[in-house]
């Protein structure tokens, strides 16, 4: 197909685009756009909070809590809240990603 790109990396499409040509009355405007989802600015925050005298970290986007991540003896457990998924992580910040992440894959 001319004008039609793909990347791919095993079997995950990793960038798509495409090449539009619009035509108005005076001249041909040729315009490339990549057709993958638009970046959007998301409100995320982090509260530390105590719960039975352990640490937790929420993690909210906006206002909405969408998970935790908890101690759990050498490594931590970030819990997804939407479905009660648990996965077991190795940092703090390893937890905040995946919370992120299966967050915005299953939303929607």
């Amino acid at each position: 197909m001319p004008g039609f790109y793909a990347a791919i990396l095993g079997p995950t499409v990793v960038s798509i685009q495409c090449r539009i040509t619009l035509q108005s009355d005076e001249h041909i405007i040729d315009k490339g756009e990549n057709v993958s989802k638009k970046e959007k600015t998301v409100a995320v925050s982090v509260k530390d909070i105590e719960r039975n005298g352990q640490p937790v970290e929420q993690i909210f986007v906006g206002k909405r809590l969408i998970g935790e991540v908890v101690a759990d003896k050498e490594r931590f457990k970030a819990i997804l809240l939407k479905g009660e998924q648990a996965f077991y992580v190795r940092s703090q910040e390893e937890g905040l990603e995946t919370i992120l992440q299966q967050y915005h894959l299953h939303q929607g």
